[in-house]
């Protein structure tokens, strides 16, 4: 127990400072290390999902070239926001068509390359804002990190009644709420700092506590939503690739959910 802990902490660690330095740069070395990311996403997406063989390889390259193209779709075709996902979309219904016909779920293929392509578009949504991206990004990291941790340290600590057995054995309802209180207690106090520090370039007041409180929440969700994916499709995680951890979707699916949903958000409501 006590090695695989450190494993995960020093995978951990390892991870976030590679996210951080792509978050402080922003531009091209932010778009290389998620793009990367979201290619190895889809990877382990459509293994998860029962592609084997050289359709595994087929679907991975075109899935690959689709979320690049996505990726830097503003530099090679102008498009801006939500018109970067065109690529990804097409790529969705494309290898949907050919799974279908090839006995395979068309929805589950499809969800694949949209899936990875928020991995990689949702940070460079978020960088990009003007003139609060790098905050946001931060904001982002400390909502999923934070409610992670707290989570899983609060759910070890406290136990209790299970939260959802089927699907995720060692979640539990102290868990849920001790990742929400501390993600939302943390990464709020963090942008409040910025805010006394730098100036209130970033949502403030009410709304910062429910928008980080709903961002929390929605990340947990995530989070639940690999579980339930993992435990339809018979795996106990989606690669080996993270000691510690498994694979890069386990890392990630909190924040995809709550990445999109941010976005969403702070786009709806003109934050």
């Amino acid at each position: 127990m006590a090695s695989e802990l450190a494993a995960r902490v020093i995978s951990s660690l390892a991870l976030a400072g590679l996210a951080l330095v792509s978050a402080w740069y922003g531009g091209i070395a932010l778009t290389i290390v998620w793009s990367v990311a979201a290619i190895a996403v889809i990877w382990e997406w459509l293994k998860l999902i029962g592609i084997s063989g050289g359709s595994l390889v087929a679907f991975w390259i075109f899935g690959a070239a689709s979320i690049l193209l996505s990726a830097f779709s503003d530099t090679l075709f102008g498009l801006d926001n939500y018109a970067m996902l065109w690529p990804a979309i097409i790529a969705a219904l494309v290898l949907g068509v050919v799974a279908l016909l090839r006995k395979h779920s068309f929805v589950w293929t499809a969800a694949g390359p949209l899936y990875a392509a928020i991995v990689v578009l949702a940070p460079i949504w978020l960088r990009g804002r003007e003139p609060d991206g790098l905050v946001a990004v931060l904001w982002l990291f400390l909502v999923v990190w934070i409610s992670d941790i707290g989570a899983y340290f609060v759910g070890r600590r406290i136990g209790g009644p299970k939260l959802w057995p089927a699907i995720s054995p060692k979640k539990t309802w102290s868990g849920l709420f001790g990742g929400l209180f501390f993600g939302t207690l943390l990464a709020s106090g963090f942008v409040l700092l910025d805010r006394m520090v730098v100036g209130p370039i970033f949502i403030g007041g009410i709304g910062l506590f429910i928008l980080t409180l709903a961002t929390s929440l929605v990340s947990e969700l995530g989070d639940l939503f690999e579980s339930a994916m993992k435990r339809h499709f018979g795996a106990k995680d989606s690669g080996q690739i993270i000691p510690g951890h498994g694979g890069i979707m386990d890392r990630l699916d909190s924040f995809v959910a709550a990445g999109l949903f941010a976005v969403i958000v702070l786009d709806l409501f003109g934050f």
